[in-house]
């Protein structure tokens, strides 16, 4: 029969059986020492021998050890007791970790060893069950043995992509540093075509430029003349209303008659109020009227004349509403076509009217030096767009090759991926190398919490941590930031987000680039000390 292959983890678990078996079967072997001694530190204490503190302070009678009194200043000689502050008792946990813990936990009533070592002498129920916790713990160690030899080969295909990738932006960056000088030399070469042209152009309309101000200094002189009249027409059509008896000499007689100089609205105007018009004087003859009387003056009589005056009705008698009925009706038989609800040929006749055509503004010679500065002005420009897009475009490839992305560059194709998670509130986005954000679950706009900052792990470990730094700011706070935990994983995940402290938030990532512990590191010998 064909023995199919056991994963790690299956192999652990039958190791496990068969070491709780050993264990059962030999377990009333034990080596006598001291209560809470370890078995590494068994040859300090020898019954047959005084006992020398570990410190070498005080040399006392071994039946001092584990009196309940501290007679060691370093606690050595009370292991298995509360009487020293700074001992420790050790916890041999058959079947699982050993452990090591402060003595003033010793009789405290709390189960703190799993063999129930430390409560010899309490009212406390302690169970054993270092066995059940060293099974789970030997089966969670080969699982995560099994995932990290799954991870780091999934790691060293990364770094093979990585660094293939890396290699491709370099070969991309010179090409580009080739098309950037390229680029220059067209740029220039377009500036200098377009200074030309627009010298060209500049000597060219340089006559029109004349001509133009000409025309605007003449237009200008024109609407002067044109307004001066119309001011002259108005105040002689005024003098004209206001001198009733027409003998060409304005009176108070005359201005009192004009409601339009009532100024305290009574009703009435008073001559005072009339002789204000007239430069407090009881009359004003034309000539002086029109040159300074009338400036005074416009100002309140012109003030309701601009304003549209209505349409007067006009009554006809039935005999010329009758005519114009029947001059309708011929107008329509004789306009009529055959084909009903056919205006045709009306539109079409509009259509074929010849549109005025409009003048020329220079002269063929000029308009094509204008034509050929406006194309060089647009090549020039155009040159100029891709020169600034490839040169941006070096700087943001010279900028990813300058991330650290891990000793192989395990990390480099996370770079342009984003990944998400949503809580009960809002999505939070994990890009790598770039940005993170969140943004309220439903609807809303996205808030940066930071862009990419730096490695942040240990020194010993310092891929394992990311900050991105430089969010928007909180009301009344800092800048927000992110620091990403890095795990071992088989997939790209982002597990969980949170803000444990206002503005600093804490993402959890999963990730094979990250799982570098080779598999003899993780090995965990349990040394049971029987």
């Amino acid at each position: 029969m064909a023995i199919k292959a056991m994963t790690i983890f299956q192999v652990f678990k039958f190791v496990n059986l068969l070491f709780l078996f050993l264990l059962r079967v030999d377990g009333s072997t034990e080596i006598l020492r001291p209560r809470g001694v370890s078995l590494s530190k068994k040859i300090f204490y020898d019954p047959s021998k005084d006992f020398t503190c570990l410190d070498g302070s005080e040399t006392v009678p071994f039946k001092f050890v584990n009196d309940d009194y501290c007679d060691c200043e370093d606690g050595s000689d009370e292991p298995g007791t509360a009487a020293c502050p700074n001992a420790f008792f050790h916890c041999t946990n058959a079947g699982h970790k050993p452990k090591e813990i402060p003595t003033s936990w010793v009789n405290d009533g709390i189960c703190d060893c799993c063999d129930t070592s430390d409560e010899y002498n309490s009212s406390s129920d302690c169970v054993n069950n270092c066995i059940e916790l060293g099974i789970r713990a030997r089966e969670e160690s080969a699982r995560k043995k099994e995932l990290l030899v799954k991870g780091s080969n999934l790691r060293l295909e990364l770094g093979k992509q990585g660094i293939q990738k890396k290699q491709e932006y370099k070969v991309y960056l010179e090409k580009l540093r080739k098309e950037y000088e390229e680029s220059l030399r067209i740029k220039d070469e377009k500036e200098e075509i377009k200074k030309e042209a627009e010298e060209k152009e500049k000597v060219a309309l340089e006559k029109y430029k004349v001509e133009e101000d000409d025309k605007k200094h003449q237009q200008e002189e024109l609407d002067v003349l044109r307004q001066q009249e119309e001011e002259k027409v108005n105040a002689e059509n005024a003098f004209n209303t206001l001198d009733k008896n027409e003998d060409g000499i304005l009176t108070v007689d005359e201005l009192q008659q004009c409601l339009k100089f009532d100024q305290n609205r009574d009703g009435v105007v008073s001559k005072e109020e009339a002789m204000i018009f007239l430069q407090m004087k009881e009359e004003m003859e034309y000539d002086e009227f029109i040159s300074t009387g009338w400036m005074i003056m416009k100002p309140i009589y012109m003030m309701d004349v601009t304003s549209i005056p209505e349409t007067p009705v006009v009554h006809s008698s039935a005999e010329e509403m009758a005519s114009k009925d029947d001059y309708l009706i011929q107008e329509v038989n004789e306009h009529e076509e055959p084909v009903e609800g056919d205006n045709s040929e009306n539109v079409q006749k509009e259509e074929e009217k010849p549109s005025e055509k409009e003048e020329p503004k220079y002269d063929e010679e000029t308009q094509n030096i204008v034509d050929a500065a406006n194309q060089a002005r647009e090549e020039f420009s155009k040159a100029e767009k891709e020169h600034k897009r490839i040169n941006d475009e070096i700087g943001n490839i010279e900028q990813v090759l300058e991330i650290d992305f891990g000793p192989n560059e395990e990390f480099f194709t996370l770079k342009g991926q984003c990944f998400e998670i949503t809580d009960r509130e809002y999505t939070y986005s994990l890009c790598p190398f770039d940005r993170t954000s969140q943004r309220p679950k439903d609807a809303g706009s996205e808030t940066s919490l930071g862009r990419w900052g730096r490695w942040v792990g240990p020194e010993e470990s310092k891929y394992s941590k990311m900050k991105y730094e430089d969010g928007v700011t909180c009301w009344n706070g800092p800048a927000r930031s992110v620091v990403v935990n890095l795990q071992c994983g088989v997939q790209n995940i982002l597990i969980s987000a949170s803000e444990p402290s206002r503005c600093e938030y804490l993402f959890e990532f999963t990730t094979p680039a990250i799982c570098f512990t080779p598999v003899s590191q993780m090995d965990e010998h349990v040394h049971t000390e029987l």
